[in-house]
């Protein structure tokens, strides 16, 4: 089999509908033109996330079996990767040979790469040559990967944007209804907040546990928004809500900030979604950073890294619970022995009735099937490949210059 085409598309934001703008401490909430805090400022993170939010690959071959792959949030750049670079490398190979088309790729990128764009551009390219593996020999890609160790993937709610206190309660104690046994949460404010949005962090913690129990696992996202010494704080008035985790402390290149926080605290840390390749990994996990790894199979390098990264982690006694539920993270989880859940995203109740009359999808659309849970699991991917079937029309609709 041979590679006879390669090629990209750029998805706008507006394809994750209006969760972009919901308040929440974020890496750039210490910019006031960046902060929605209050929920006052819907835009503010628009103008810094770029309008090209996923950017999906299509790779073709000449058995017309064709792979199908993205990359996430690197605005357009993935997509001149792509056409620049990888697809010269890859086109007229074997498709089955990952391993080497990976090695190649990340090779000839090093120069302006290593980390962010040119990994997400290797990572939606390395998704759909798996894509083609799996539609190729007739199976799921968790099939390919070992074969499936549970019936079903486990999975948290994760939400919970702090709208106001009693939309927040209800949310958390209609997804306990739903069935699911654990949760996450976002935290609202940051270092430039001071102490009274240490105590609203802690006030939106304590409603969302007193409303769900202590039988609950309940997990809390800091977004990269706190620095070490208000991390620290924080946690300290934190620790009596018994977290599952805390997630993105400090911002992902201060590596010994994400330690001297771990040692500071009996809370969990958690982080790696915004980490690349397994090097970057591999300095978390030997430096003593996280408690958890949440690397994102779209962004650190595809199946073929994420594999890697996830014996480093199994090595190191630490569990992996990737970054956001897609299609190609449930292949992945139901061939791990080291990944205990998936993140999911449910669409809170409150949410729905606000939405009524607009054209807005809250989550990725791209896909004919997008992963759904119920009594908080997820059942194992169908299909042949990674479950990767392009809804057309949405990704006409969403497609972006």
């Amino acid at each position: 089999m041979e590679i006879t085409a390669v090629s990209a598309t750029n998805v706008s934001t507006e394809s994750w509908g209006e969760f972009v703008e919901f308040p929440l401490v974020t890496v750039m909430s210490e910019y006031e033109e960046y902060n929605n805090a209050e929920g006052d400022n819907p835009q503010a993170r628009r103008k810094w996330m770029g309008p090209v939010g996923d950017v999906v690959v299509e790779v073709e071959t000449d058995a017309g079996i064709t792979g199908v792959g993205h990359g996430n949030w690197a605005t357009g750049a993935i997509a001149t990767i792509v056409d620049e670079t990888l697809s010269k490398l890859i086109v007229g190979e074997d498709p089955h040979e990952r391993e080497t088309l990976w090695d190649v790729m990340y090779r000839a990128t090093i120069p302006f790469g290593r980390k962010g764009a040119a990994v997400e551009a290797i990572s939606a390219v390395d998704l759909a040559l798996w894509d083609i593996a799996g539609k190729a020999a007739n199976k799921p890609v968790y099939e390919l990967l070992g074969g499936p160790v549970r019936e079903e993937i486990p999975c948290y709610a994760s939400n919970l944007h702090p709208v106001d206190h009693e939309t927040l309660e209800q949310e958390a104690i209609d997804y306990v209804e739903q069935g699911f046994d654990a949760m996450k949460m976002r935290f609202q404010y940051g270092p430039s907040a001071g102490r009274s949005g240490m105590k609203k962090n802690e006030e939106i913690v304590a409603t969302v546990r007193d409303a769900v129990g202590h039988d609950i696992k309940l997990a809390a996202d800091a977004y990269m928004g706190w620095n070490v010494r208000y991390a620290k704080k924080m946690l300290d008035r934190l620790e009596k809500y018994d977290l599952e985790w805390v997630e993105e402390p400090v911002i992902p290149d201060d590596i010994e900030g994400y330690a001297d926080v771990r040692a500071s605290t009996d809370i969990p840390i958690s982080g790696g979604e915004h980490e690349f390749t397994r090097w970057g990994h591999k300095e978390l996990l030997e430096r003593g950073a996280v408690d958890i790894l949440q690397p994102d199979v779209h962004r650190c390098g595809g199946l073929t890294e994420l594999r890697r990264i996830d014996a480093m982690a199994s090595a190191h006694d630490v569990p992996v619970i990737p970054h956001s539920g897609t299609n190609p993270h449930l292949h992945f989880i139901a061939a791990s022995t080291n990944a205990p859940m998936a993140e999911y995203f449910p669409i809170p109740e409150w949410y729905k009735e606000q939405r009524e009359g607009k054209d807005s999808t809250y989550a990725d659309a791209i896909y004919q099937h997008p992963p759904s849970a119920e009594d908080g699991v997820i059942g194992l991917p169908e299909g042949e490949g990674l479950s990767a079937e392009l809804n057309r029309e949405a990704l006409d609709h969403f497609a972006v210059e």
